[in-house]
C-alpha cells in the first residue's frame, strides 16, 4: 500500500466502488472528541466509509496533536480552513519574549 488511492480502487470492507469526495469524521480521543469537516477522501459509492491518503493522514494526526494540547472536550474544525496553531507553551514563550502569540 503506497498510501495514494488507486484508480478504479474497491472499498476494502464491501467491494464498492470508491469515488472522490470530501467527508466528516469524528475522531473520539482519551479525553476529547474532535469533528473534523471537509476532509479530502475517497469515498465508497455503497457503504460510504471514506478512506484518506497517507498525507492526508499525516495532516490529520498533526492537527489531533496540536488540539489536544489545547484540552477541550469538543472540538470541531475544517480540513480545508485548519492551519498550524500555537500550542500553549508557545504563546506563552512569545509573550515573555515580547513577541506576537
Amino acid at each position: 500500500m503506497t498510501g495514494e488511492l488507486e484508480r478504479n480502487s474497491r472499498c476494502p470492507l464491501c467491494g464498492g466502488r470508491l469515488r472522490p469526495g470530501v467527508a466528516t469524521i469524528p475522531f473520539l480521543l482519551p479525553d476529547t472528541v474532535v469533528l473534523i469537516k471537509d476532509v479530502p477522501a475517497e469515498i465508497c459509492r455503497s457503504c460510504h466509509e471514506p478512506y484518506m491518503t497517507g498525507k492526508v493522514t499525516d495532516r490529520i494526526t498533526t492537527l489531533l496533536n496540536q488540539l489536544r494540547a489545547f484540552r477541550v472536550e469538543v472540538s470541531i474544525i475544517s480540513y480545508s480552513e485548519a492551519r498550524p496553531v500555537p500550542t500553549p507553551t508557545t504563546r506563552v514563550t512569545a509573550l515573555a519574549t515580547g513577541g506576537a502569540p
